[in-house]
């Protein structure tokens, strides 16, 4: 733990600094905007950086002519305003581009990839560049390693591909200013026969002029620890920087866990080291998208994200060049700096060009016989031409893993992400016999039984830590889900900010096109939550530490969000609200019911009655009313137990009348105890005969039967 602690502090703290410089480059990006709509880049950019761009293009000019590349290859990718990242590369080049780059993971005791928290890649023959804020000092990269070809393949199924250990006791070089580390990596994978020469490595040029304000920045990233991802769309380099700034800005998109990941130019040469994202700050307090100031508490997706930012290439080489390291790390230092030079050989479009020629030509040596020609850039420098094919990375099959979080005040930058455990077959799923009174799961009645995605004749029960819901096909979204929470003090080790920043994930036994993820709707609904439907306050338990942690993170699976106004969710949801305090009245209220309880749980899913909206990215039906059903052991200690169950609905109706869809007023949300028939009949969610007979509003009069909430002493017990 004390290594992600440090993760967070470090990386909050470059994106405080990253928001401080682009204040102050406020004047210079107003001018550089006003040079770019009247010249281009080659108006916008410094008269001598322009000269160096232009030689530097002539010199790759000639190498591609020799190889037979044509330009066709290096089209702009930016596609409007859109900041999606890509699954698969667009084209070869980009695929090629990606090959050296890998996911920095936990490693476990047989040499498995447990987590990613970061990205890395390979700039040297067995040497490894990150950023400092992942690795500050060697012994931190003790149990990590580095996971090449994690990704995924026409299916959309995720390639396992090769993990390689760190070996700091052959090469650690870190720099805090410049936020890069190199650590070296063992030759062979940790498993299996591949060896890290099969995936090649991203040359470093110190060479000034390899890309100009206003061009595209692409980056292969493995974001949020997940598979790897391309980053090619409203791409562009922001400001040029001055000689001696350190950092450059770009638009392209990344998320925790890209953090180590190498920005290219147009023709996928390494421009910089993406190390953070650029969140806007004043008076030192970094501010939410509604220009108000970011708390602890709230998600990193509250921030105003303004850009990303990267450090420069040509410094990283300076400050390697110039580095005094032990005599230990000596000689693969000389081998590392030995590779700063202009070869044009190494580019992606030129090594994929020497592979296709490889395959059909009847000479093999003509492929493979080196070819050079000398230039002046900036100072004298050396031009190779020249194959150096690479091996793409294979695997098997596997599933996304999610990193670790750390104990931090740090509020934001989670480098290490959540962990997910990879062994979906074997979650337990909700145990009916959890209270010592068999509590069955819910059914469907049977003219909704259609709509539920199935397993066979029956319903298609997804199981997790500690819970099980059932989905809804047609709606993408749960019928019911249901949990067994466990209060003992001793289980719950763990406050919320420990597990790590919040992190969504798709439930891989499914389709994607079954679950409702950020692009379809909480990307466009800007005011809108993934709200949780199981709280991770209720999962997040175990016996040992690691059950606990895989209870919390399994609550953040997409099968378990359903989209609710963000002051609904988090006002309502919280412990701070009567939906949410509703569990812990009822267990510390109710008549010896010990620390255990049942929770079932659901959105009313009425295809009539929901409010269909377009938020941005096409039409949605979402729901206006929630269900909760709280079941404990009244005696539980004694020899006659008996359960006792307390149905409630929560309906956000009126807000909506009053206030609107967008707007939404918490206070006017109502929350009702009502019998567990009148559930069903509004939801068709169904419930074992010990559960009715249960039930507090059993046998009340009509005009009891609908008793509003409004607070915690009107709950029926």
């Amino acid at each position: 733990m004390k290594h992600a602690t440090e993760v967070r502090s470090r990386l909050v703290e470059r994106f405080r600094a990253a928001g401080e410089r682009w204040q102050r480059l406020t004047d210079r990006r107003a001018q550089t905007v006003r040079r770019l709509r009247e010249g281009g880049p080659l108006a916008a950019d410094a008269p001598a950086k322009v000269q160096q761009y232009l030689e530097r293009e002539t010199a790759k000019e000639l190498a591609y002519a020799r190889a037979g590349v044509t330009g066709t290859y290096f089209q702009e990718r930016r596609i409007g305003p859109t900041l999606d990242l890509d699954e698969f590369p667009p084209d070869d080049i980009a695929r090629k581009a990606g090959i050296p780059v890998g996911r920095v993971v936990d490693v476990g005791d047989e040499g498995e990839a447990l987590d990613g928290f970061a990205t890395g890649f390979i700039v040297a023959p067995g040497l490894m560049m990150t950023n400092h804020h992942v690795f500050g000092t060697a012994s931190e990269c003790r149990g990590c390693g580095i996971q090449f070809g994690y990704e995924l393949d026409e299916s959309r199924r995720v390639i396992d591909g090769p993990v390689f250990g760190l070996d700091p006791d052959r090469f650690f070089f870190t720099s805090e200013p410049l936020d890069f580390t190199v650590v070296a990596v063992t030759p062979a994978a940790l498993r299996g026969a591949r060896l890290l020469s099969e995936f090649d490595s991203h040359h470093l040029s110190p060479a000034l002029g390899k890309i100009l304000v206003g061009q595209t920045v692409s980056i292969v990233q493995y974001p949020d620890g997940g598979p790897k991802k391309y980053g090619v769309r409203d791409n562009e380099l922001l400001v040029a920087p001055a000689p001696d700034e350190l950092f450059i800005q770009y638009t392209t998109d990344t998320l925790p866990g890209s953090s180590g990941s190498p920005a290219f130019n147009k023709d996928w040469e390494v421009v910089a080291l993406h190390h953070s994202g650029v969140p806007d700050v004043k008076n030192g307090q970094i501010l939410t998208i509604k220009g108000t100031a970011w708390t602890r508490g709230m998600p990193d997706s509250d921030i105003h994200w303004i850009a990303n930012e990267g450090v420069r290439t040509s410094k990283l080489c300076d400050a390697l060049i110039s580095a005094n390291v032990e005599p230990r790390y000596r000689d693969a230092w000389a081998d590392l700096v030995q590779t700063f030079q202009e070869d044009f050989s190494v580019l992606p479009a030129l090594q994929t060009a020497s592979t296709a020629a490889t395959a059909t030509s009847t000479d093999p040596a003509a492929s493979t016989t080196p070819k050079g020609v000398s230039i002046v850039v900036n100072g004298p420098a050396t031009f190779n031409f020249g194959p150096t094919p690479a091996t793409p990375a294979t695997g098997a099959l596997t599933t996304p893993r999610i990193s670790a979080p750390a104990d931090s005040d740090a509020p934001i930058g989670v480098e290490k992400k959540l962990v997910f455990d990879s062994k979906y077959s074997k979650r337990p799923g909700y145990k009916a016999n959890f209270l010592k009174i068999k509590v069955p799961l819910p059914d469907v009645v049977a003219s909704r039984k259609k709509e539920l995605l199935k397993n066979g004749a029956g319903p298609l029960v997804l199981k997790y830590h500690h819970y099980s819901l059932v989905m809804n096909k047609s709606r993408r979204l749960q019928m019911w889900s249901a949990v067994n929470v466990d209060y003992t003090p001793s289980k719950r080790r763990k406050s919320r900010d420990e597990f790590g920043t919040d992190t969504w994930v798709p439930d891989p036994r499914i389709a994607g096109d079954l679950q409702i993820e950020d692009q379809q709707l909480y990307d466009p609904a800007k005011k809108f939550d993934r709200g949780h439907i199981v709280r991770r306050e209720d999962t997040a338990w175990g016996d040992t530490a690691q059950e606990e942690i895989f209870a919390n993170s399994d609550s953040f699976h997409w099968t378990n969000a359903t989209p609710q106004h963000e002051q609904f969710n988090r006002a309502m949801f919280q412990f701070h609200g009567l939906w949410g305090q509703l569990e812990n009245h009822i267990q510390s209220q109710a008549k010896n019911v010990g620390r255990l309880m049942s929770i079932f749980a659901g959105p009313i899913l009425n295809n009539s009655k929901d409010i269909n909206h377009d938020f941005g990215g096409g039409m949605m039906r979402v729901p206006v009313r929630f269900w909760k059903i709280l079941i404990v052991t009244e005696d539980a200690n004694t020899s006659h137990p008996k359960l006792r169950a307390y149905g409630f609905v929560l309906d956000q109706r009126p807000a909506i009348k009053k206030f609107g869809l967008e707007k939404f007023s918490p206070g006017e949300m109502e929350t009702f105890q009502v019998p567990i028939k009148d559930i069903t009949d509004d939801s068709g969610v169904v419930f074992a005969k010990a559960v009715r007979d249960a039930d507090a509003m059993a046998g009340a009069p009509d005009e009891a039967r609908r008793v509003r909430i409004d607070t915690l002493d009107k709950v029926r017990l």
